[in-house]
């Protein structure tokens, strides 16, 4: 049987930008009042593979720079999902769910999880991850592979830990880099090597999907929805300040006539 190794073709975040696309296939093209005043170019049903995307890619980036001694995949198929990142070093191998926090305060106690005062499924999702790939690696490797399951965070304003989860690590992106980098060493340079070896073979994880469309084309589109999104999101800032710097004026203006008012009936 041919070895398929497509995975290092993934790149981070590349499901949810798939889903951004697609949705925006199916939208209007905004009215030219609407682009005027910022109206969001994103169609309702792609917000929040939007936010996803925008935090897969921050945490890819992350990774990506753990350094020569780590290896990284993305978006790895496990069946009717796919996982956000998967890393392997010397301090073992995990598996990285992400949720886009930035804005939203997050609380953790045990299993539960809130992020802007929505349960999430977060803990659940690294647990069921990370079990699905030792069970692939392990049957891969004929050997018992041990996987971490993390949840990343991004950029929450604030995290609140009531109780922490028993096997699963909810770690903040701005703390990914340096816990990976600071954990213990675990494996040796040849278990790293093998696991490498067989994480990059789509044979290796149960029912593999295949991209839709080229990474280098999905990038591409994907660039110009977010180009228009910061576009949408730039005239929506400049309209807020108009209207407060005429409010403010239109408030400076009422307590001069009232003053000069008052100064002369006097």
């Amino acid at each position: 049987m041919p070895q398929n190794h497509d995975l290092r073709g993934r790149i981070a975040g590349q499901s949810a930008m798939a889903a951004v696309i697609e949705a925006q296939s199916h939208r209007a093209p905004r009215r030219r009042l609407a682009r005027i005043f910022g109206a969001s170019p994103l169609a309702a049903e792609g917000k929040a593979h939007y936010r996803g995307a925008v935090g897969e890619l921050l945490v890819g980036s992350i990774l990506d720079r753990l350094g020569h001694s780590w290896d990284v995949l993305h978006g790895v198929p496990l069946g009717a999902s796919s996982l956000d990142h998967f890393a392997v070093g010397r301090a073992g191998v995990f598996a990285c769910v992400v949720r886009n926090c930035q804005g939203g305060e997050v609380a953790v106690n045990g299993d539960e999880i809130v992020i802007s005062k929505s349960v999430d499924r977060g803990i659940l999702d690294a647990r069921a991850a990370a079990r699905t790939v030792s069970a692939a690696l392990t049957a891969a490797t004929e050997t018992p592979v041990t996987v971490t399951g993390v949840l990343v965070l991004v950029e929450p304003t604030k995290v609140a830990v009531l109780q922490a989860p028993d096997d699963v690590h909810v770690l903040t992106s701005m703390q990914l880099e340096q816990w990976l980098l600071s954990s213990p060493a675990v494996l040796s340079g040849a278990d790293v090597a093998q696991i490498s070896a067989v994480a990059e073979l789509n044979q290796t994880w149960p029912q593999p999907q295949q991209a839709a469309r080229k990474a280098r084309n999905l990038t591409r589109a994907f660039v110009r929805i977010h180009h228009e999104v910061r576009s949408a999101a730039v005239r929506r800032f400049f309209w807020v300040v108009a209207a407060l710097s005429a409010t403010f004026l239109w408030v400076w203006v009422l307590v001069s006539i009232l003053t000069s008012l008052v100064v002369n009936s006097s």
